[in-house]
């Protein structure tokens, strides 16, 4: 092996001598370090961004340990390996690690691999030359071709420093830029932390958090093959086995030290999307198992949804790996301002005919109270487990929580949640049936997709269907009942759905205001009550809304805000005119942040218009998406720019809509429908004498109230050409809605 490598050595030197030559070289620290005032103002940039450099660098780990798959890439893979400075033998720490990317474009444009990478081996001095770059808040070396590594000899393997998890990211998982971004692509090692969560993703990828004793959070991702498990296959010939074997851990799992590298995925300050400070273990023993407390799954609430007065009985099972279930107890309460010391104790008791199955009674409550319990478990040696786990157990723990309805389940009941900072729904995972009112449907000239909100809630109140085939022939404004289960996609709540029911109802549903500009309101997360809602951005001082950041990446988002000079924080992002793996927004809106995507990630359905800095609007009306760590506003169709600075074709709305001839509802009948001037009012049901009419756009605006009586005729002759929503009441009790087309 020694002779391989120095056969290796020889021919990688002799190939790069001549590139690296002629450019400037410059340690790894003076490339990665940045002072201390850029860091309080939440920039990271390396000094060198753009530049081609070289540089003399000791390998952290075997390159080959390294799996990215890329479709963009040829073979299938992307190469990188990680740096550190040869200064302190190649000790981490203090901007003394790099992280370098293989790929490189040829004249035609293609992305090549320097395969050369995965090659170099743990302690190997080797000196790289590429362009400074920067990929999601993690400053990147982009070597040159294939000639652009320098073997020039070996020393000690790196070995990991300890790092205060901290001094990394918060509790939030968001990351302390000032004090960690030293450590970026350094090998450190995480002392005495727990899984907090699991994540299963690309149908063949795990990642998990930890947290220390003080709740700060971080995520253990999957960069080397220590982390693919048995489901994963590698293709790559040089790879050092072909199948994974990871197992994920458990919630709950105490690890005596994790070990790894940090790399950045920028979130909070910065501005980024992503998951903060990362740790990417690179072997097998850089993960060391501590004792374990008792696992706490399954855990099961019947009824799901308690009536009124009704018992509710909560089970679990509990299980310790390496002893025995010393205690099982849950805590309950229906207070809200009750700190949990307050809680109510329960101690469960084994499932007859089980071993594993612990469970203990609620007493029935109140309707429309909210309970919220916790579930808490000691072993045969003291050690603790709570469920929900928290970080901060026991002085905070988290809470699964319900509330008692006597009508049945709503959409809010399924959106709400009581910590923003864990959006999942209370009900993940369980089958739900809810009654809302389409938003967004499948139709042309729509978003096509299909959204519900119920029209009657303020906040938690809209949700994303999906999987049945009966969805698409919905129209907006139609009320309906929907069977289906509950999944989180990536913090986005949405419903699978395996029934549909039309109530016959037809309504209109307010569109909900926000703040563009209001930076607070979304980075607390506090967004999360809107999201998959019918809202509407808007200037609370009555101005316009202008666009700020006319192109904010290559995902069809660019930014609007109160000011056109806004800055990101201080700006909303607006995705239109893409449909891909990834992203789905309408392709029946004209403003895009590119005019290249009227044939790119799905052909657009209308002429688009590039937007541009100082583009205005009254209001600018979509669904809240939550996607990436951003909460987008995704406009279905022109008519959604309501007031806007640039001319837009108008939507046929007919095509959106169920409209009929003549409605009959409840005992009135509206006639003719389209109308032209007017439109005859026909009472069936003499009963009904105090009847009122108003009349909304689909913006919900009101345009027109009036009461009426039998053969009364309503004047709609100064309405623009549209759809409209007549609502009818008598008496102040509703007798039903329906869509009127004026010609």
């Amino acid at each position: 092996m020694q002779f391989l490598k120095s056969v290796l050595v020889l021919a990688l030197t002799t190939a790069a001598i001549a590139v690296n030559a002629q450019f400037p070289k410059i340690t790894v620290k003076q490339l990665q370090e940045v002072s201390s005032a850029k860091l309080a103002a939440c920039n990271d940039s390396s000094s060198y961004f753009g530049d081609t450099v070289t540089v003399v660098a000791v390998v952290t780990q075997d390159a080959n340990l390294i799996d990215v798959p890329s479709s963009s890439v040829q073979g299938g893979f992307r190469p990188f390996v990680h740096v550190l400075d040869t200064q302190n033998n190649g000790a981490g720490g203090d901007f003394h690690g790099l992280q370098v990317m293989g790929v490189y474009r040829d004249a035609g444009g293609n992305s090549l691999p320097v395969t050369d990478i995965y090659n170099l081996y743990a302690g190997m001095v080797v000196e790289l030359t590429g362009i400074v770059g920067r990929y999601q808040g993690e400053t990147q070396l982009a070597l040159l071709n294939n000639s652009s590594i320098n073997v020039l000899g070996n020393q000690s393997k790196p070995t990991p420093i300890s790092v205060d998890l901290g001094d990394l990211n918060d509790n939030t998982r968001t990351n302390n830029i000032a004090s960690g971004e030293e450590y970026e692509d350094s090998y450190v090692e995480l002392k005495n932390v727990t899984v907090t969560a699991t994540q299963t993703f690309s149908g063949n990828r795990v990642s998990f958090d930890v947290a220390d004793g003080n709740g700060n959070v971080i995520n253990v991702s999957d960069r080397f093959f220590a982390q693919k498990t048995t489901s994963y296959t590698t293709t790559r010939s040089s790879a050092p086995e072909k199948q994974g074997k990871f197992e994920l851990p458990v919630v709950g799992t105490k690890f005596d030290h994790i070990r790894g590298i940090i790399m950045h995925s920028e979130n909070g300050c910065s501005g980024g999307t992503g998951r903060g400070y990362e740790i990417n273990p690179t072997r097998p023993g850089d993960y060391k198992i501590g004792k374990t407390p008792p696992n706490i799954s399954t855990v099961v609430r019947t009824p799901l949804v308690p009536k009124a007065d009704e018992k509710v009985m909560i089970s679990a099972k509990i299980i310790d790996f390496d002893g025995s279930v010393a205690s099982a107890k849950f805590y309950y309460s229906n207070n809200l301002t009750d700190t949990y010391d307050k809680f109510t104790e329960v101690v469960m008791t084994l499932k007859m005919g089980t071993t594993d199955t612990y469970e203990a009674e609620i007493p029935g409550r109140p309707e429309n109270s909210i309970v919220r319990y916790y579930l808490f478990a000691t072993d045969d040696i003291g050690q603790e487990s709570y469920m929900p786990f928290s970080a901060n157990s026991p002085n905070n723990p988290d809470f699964i929580f319900y509330t008692v309805r006597n009508g049945g389940l709503t959409i809010s009941d399924i959106q709400r949640v009581l910590n923003v900072a864990n959006d999942a729904s209370p009900f993940e995972n369980q089958e739900v049936t809810v009654t809302g009112v389409v938003t967004a449907s499948a139709k042309a000239y729509d978003l096509e997709q299909i959204y519900i909100q119920d029209p009657n809630a303020t906040m938690w109140a809209g949700i994303k269907c999906q999987g049945n085939s009966d969805l698409i022939k919905l129209f907006r404004g139609q009320e309906v009942t929907v069977t289906g289960t509950v999944a989180e996609s990536f913090g986005y709540t949405v419903l699978n759905v395996t029934n549909v029911v039309k109530t016959g109802e037809v309504i209109s549903v307010p569109v909900a205001t926000l703040d563009p500009s209001d930076s607070a309101f979304y980075f607390s997360k506090n967004a999360e009550a809107y999201e998959s809602m019918l809202v509407g951005l808007v200037n609370p001082a009555g101005g316009k809304v202008f666009v700020s950041n006319p192109r904010l990446n290559n995902f069809g988002e660019f930014q609007v805000s109160t000011d056109q000079n806004a800055s990101y924080g201080n700006s909303r992002r607006v995705q239109t005119g893409i449909q891909n793996a990834t992203n789905s927004s309408s392709l029946w809106v004209s403003i895009v942040s590119d005019t290249a995507l009227k044939d790119r990630d799905g052909s657009m359905n209308v002429a688009p218009i590039e937007a541009t800095q100082g583009m205005s609007f009254d209001t600018i009306v979509g669904i809240l998406y939550y996607g990436f760590g951003n909460y987008n506003l995704i406009p279905r169709n022109n008519d959604d720019f309501i007031g806007s600075s640039v001319a837009l074709p108008k939507t046929d709305y007919p095509e959106i809509v169920s409209v009929k001839d003549a409605v009959a509802l409840k005992g009135i009948k509206f006639y003719p429908n389209p109308a032209q001037d007017f439109v005859s009012v026909d009472v069936l049901d003499k009963t009904l004498q105090n009847i009122q009419i108003n009349v909304t756009d689909l913006k919900g605006k009101v345009v027109l109230t009036q009461s009426v009586r039998p053969f009364d005729s309503v004047s709609v002759a100064n309405l623009s050409s549209g759809m409209y929503i007549i609502h009818c009441t008598n008496d102040g009790v509703s007798l039903g809605s329906f869509r009127l087309v004026k010609k």
